[in-house]
């Protein structure tokens, strides 16, 4: 009995606890309705389960994306702005003229402050309504930007239109080059996705949002090769970033998204689409009035390119080249190193456009028949053919080159014709020969054959045929039996300079010249195959340009002549370089002024040859290149023609700075056109070089040395002059007497000439009787006063030599005697007459009869009026 009533005591407990439990739910819920209790009990129980489901998955999200978060730590913040900078070169005045890199970039600086700020809010209102319109609100990443973005392709059919990487998640990206490091560890786009938030997330932390945006503009690729917002403005539209328009700075924008297929260079038109998109993009993001946004729509793209320079020339090449040796190609290419130089700016933008219009201007003539470089294509495999050309600039004392082109377009042949190239430098080889003659016992006024010469005998262009007269720069050049050496120089005579040579070589053989050449910086011509001669035997071709020099090598080697016997041991363009902040890292021994000199010939010689050289550019070879020149050159100039038109070549000088020119074919040897002359296709690339240095460099006249005096010649005894040098003119209205002289430069003290004794000995003169300053000696020679004429005979008996002059009543007051002192008796190219009886200066060998002895007679007193 007992244990049944513990069962119904328990029972009664359990029912209890049931009522109590369903009292309660009654309290809880109230008079609910029981399928809404039902529905909220399961809400309830969902709720828990998406707790529970949340932090289930925030442990698994934490789990997967653990290492993509441990991945984003291992970047150093600290490099997020590590650009590749470029090396520029600047010349001797600090103006930019080019640079050396893999990445197109110039750096500026941004700030929210308009004034401090380097880049316009036109741009960046652009930037933000293309790229990221949230970018001053989010902390990162923007979901919203995401959701935006999904929304934006589904009503544009699956086609992006807007990424949703923000320009933090884009810096992150392409600063640390997620895509190339995701590739290397062989992640997937979600895991490289994951790692840029994580990233962007630590930049937001670290800089303030100007930074970032500073750190995007200039490394954000633009297209076209241009880096950063700078490279890109100026690229296509010619002005700096703080000065673009809002249409200017929508077509940047528009070019993010595709850079290079909607380049304004290449596809204007689809850049003008997208501008117009990113135009609307503003105007959603109120950055712009919508009247005003249809207004610019109409408008074009207009494009003004002033990219900034990169090395495409011979010349960063060569210097690109050196600094690479000295630092490493990274280090040039990437870090920013500043290039100091010797060049001058503008001579080297004036030169290489005069080149460019000269050669395009050969090509343009009738008769030029030889390939056109615009018809070349470059990686067709067929060598270039077409017309080519180079010049140097070098300041004399120093060797510093001012302009350097080492050939015409480096984009089609990068072969550097001023270091690598050797061609027959012509008549332009002549000075040395002069030069060499002079510093052994020749001189200005030694008298040569000029005749025609057997090919034989020199070796040019073949072996038979008669030797032609090309150097005198005219088609209607002719032998002229005998002229003086000056004469033989100042027209580029071939046969009497190879005259000279044969004098020279019976003399001293050809070890002077070769020696010369040496020291001047001319390699000697190579020895005959197989030769072993301690001294071989050169041919007389030599003498007249015909083996190889380089560009360089001639340009050293004239530099001798201003310089009065010395030239600079070496030419050099980089004077010092630095790093980014102005360190000096390398500098050149010859910038510091640890210059060397090369003694090549004396002084006397150098000004002799350069005297010479000054009366070929007025009244010989040379004469056609003084129109293109700056008035009042006190220079000289000298032309070079090869024997078959192939090269031409021209050098000119100052006191100041040496040019050199050529014009030919690097691959070829045939003739540029029929007669084509170095006077006619070098000189406007010369007189341009010339006329911009005279803006910035004196044009000063070459100094005579202290050992040289300057005398009067007879130009028809080729002695010095004495005052009865005159000679008679027959004219239609009598006899008219000129002096015929002209001044020469021989060593101080010379008395190796002797005085002329076809005009009369040099004895007592009408000069002797009036006191004179200066030097006695010197003023004997020269009579300052016009002679008094006898106006009656002065022999009896016959005058065999006709020696009285008859009675004229014109030359009672001596009216009719022309006191002039000649420069020299020398025709202009174009007077040389076309017979074969030419008169020969100063020529000794055609002199009928001695003179007779002069006859002194009493001076009456000197009635001049």
């Amino acid at each position: 009995m007992t244990e049944l009533d513990d069962l119904q005591t328990r029972r009664n407990e359990q029912n209890n606890r049931r009522r109590a439990v369903t009292n309660r739910r009654r309290t809880i819920f109230g008079g609910m309705a029981r399928w809404k209790r039902r529905l909220l009990l399961v809400s309830i129980w969902l709720g828990i389960g998406a707790v529970l489901a949340a932090i289930v998955g925030w442990f698994a999200f934490d789990l997967f994306t653990r290492p993509y978060k441990t991945w984003a730590q291992e970047f150093n913040l600290e490099d997020i702005n590590n650009l590749n900078h470029p090396s520029i070169i600047y010349d001797r005045n600090g103006k930019e003229i080019g640079r050396i890199f893999d990445e197109n970039r110039s750096y500026v600086h941004y700030s929210r402050d308009p004034e401090k700020s380097e880049v316009s809010e036109n741009m960046i209102n652009a930037l933000l309504a293309q790229e990221d319109s949230r970018f001053w609100e989010h902390k990162g990443y923007d979901p919203i930007g995401i959701v935006r973005a999904a929304k934006e392709m589904l009503v544009a059919g699956g086609k992006a239109n807007q990424g949703a990487s923000t320009i933090t998640q884009q810096l992150a990206r392409n600063a640390f080059d997620l895509k190339r490091r995701a590739t290397a560890r062989g992640e997937r786009d979600m895991g490289r996705k994951i790692v840029e938030i994580y990233l962007a997330m630590r930049i937001e932390e670290r800089f303030s949002k100007e930074q970032i945006l500073e750190f995007y503009l200039n490394r954000v690729y633009l297209g076209s090769g241009f880096y950063g917002i700078r490279a890109a403005s100026l690229g296509y539209f010619g002005k700096e970033p703080k000065d673009l328009t809002v249409r200017e700075a929508a077509s940047i924008a528009a070019l993010i998204k595709y850079p290079n297929g909607l380049s304004p260079l290449k596809n204007i038109e689809g850049n003008k689409k997208w501008r117009n998109d990113v135009l609307d993009r503003m105007v959603r993001s109120n950055y712009l009035e919508r009247n005003e946004a249809e207004r610019l729509k109409k408008l074009p793209v207009e494009l003004n390119p002033k990219p900034l320079s990169r090395g495409s020339s011979h010349i960063h090449n060569y210097i690109d080249a050196q600094t690479g040796e000295l630092f490493g190609e990274d280090l040039v290419r990437s870090r920013g190193l500043r290039i100091y130089t010797t060049l001058d700016k503008d001579i080297q933008e004036a030169s290489g456009k005069a080149l460019q219009t000269q050669l395009d201007a050969i090509e343009k003539r009738p008769d030029y028949n030889n390939p056109l470089m615009k018809d070349y294509k470059v990686g067709s495999g067929d060598k270039p053919l077409y017309l080519d050309g180079a010049l140097m600039v070098v300041d004399n004392a120093t060797g510093a080159v001012l302009a350097y082109h080492g050939g015409r377009d480096f984009s089609k042949r990068t072969f550097d014709v001023i270091q690598e190239g050797t061609r027959p430098p012509g008549t332009t080889m002549l000075p040395m020969l002069y030069a060499t003659a002079f510093e052994n016992g020749f001189n200005p006024t030694t008298v040569l054959i000029d005749d025609a010469i057997d090919n034989r005998r020199s070796g040019i262009g073949g072996s038979e045929g008669i030797l032609g007269e090309w150097g005198m720069e005219t088609e209607r050049g002719r032998y002229e039996d005998a002229v003086t050496a000056r004469r033989s120089l100042a027209y580029s005579k071939i046969a009497a300079s190879l005259d000279l040579v044969k004098r020279l070589e019976a003399a001293k053989g050809s070890k002077p010249f070769i020696k010369l050449l040496e020291r001047m910086g001319i390699r000697p011509p190579a020895r005959e195959p197989g030769s072993t001669e301690a001294n071989p035997f050169y041919y007389p071709r030599v003498y007249v340009g015909t083996e190889p020099a380089s560009l360089k090598e001639m340009v050293l080697a004239y530099t001798s002549f201003p310089n009065l016997g010395k030239r600079p041991r070496e030419t050099y363009i980089i004077t010092k370089i630095t790093d980014a902040n102005g360190k000096i890292l390398w500098t050149s021994p010859q910038a510091q002024g640890d210059l060397h000199t090369v003694d090549v010939m004396s002084p006397i010689a150098a000004y002799q040859v350069h005297s010479i050289m000054q009366e070929s550019l007025h009244k010989g070879s040379a004469q056609r290149a003084l129109s293109f020149l700056p008035e009042g050159f006190k220079g000289a100039v000298k032309t070079g023609t090869n024997y078959d038109f192939s090269d031409n070549w021209l050098f000119g000088y100052n006191s100041r700075i040496t040019c050199g020119v050529w014009i030919g074919f690097v691959e070829s040897k045939k003739p540029i056109y029929p007669n084509a002359f170095s006077s006619d296709t070098c000189s406007p690339i010369l007189g341009a070089i010339f006329e911009n240095a005279d803006k910035s460099i004196a044009d000063t006249a070459v100094p005579m040395p202290p050992s040289v005096e300057e005398i009067e010649i007879c130009s028809v005894s080729g002695k010095k002059a004495t005052m009865f040098c005159y000679e008679t003119e027959r004219t239609s209205v009598g006899d008219r007497y000129t002096r015929c002289t002209y001044k020469e430069y021989m060593p101080k003290g010379d008395s190796s000439l002797g005085s002329c004794t076809v005009h009369g000995d040099e004895g007592i003169s009408l000069s002797d009787f009036f006191p004179s300053p200066g030097n006695a000696q010197q003023s004997a020679r020269i009579l300052p006063v016009k002679p008094i004429l006898p106006t009656a005979p002065d022999l009896v008996g016959d005058d065999p030599f006709g020696c009285v002059l008859q009675k004229n009543p014109r030359y009672k007051n001596a009216s009719g005697i022309e006191d002039v002192s000649l420069s020299h008796d020398i025709l202009d190219a174009d007077e040389v007459p076309d017979d074969d009886t030419s008169p020969a200066s100063g020529n000794e060998s055609t002199l009928p009869i001695p003179a007779p002895d002069s006859i002194r007679i009493p001076v009456p007193e000197l009635q001049l009026r």
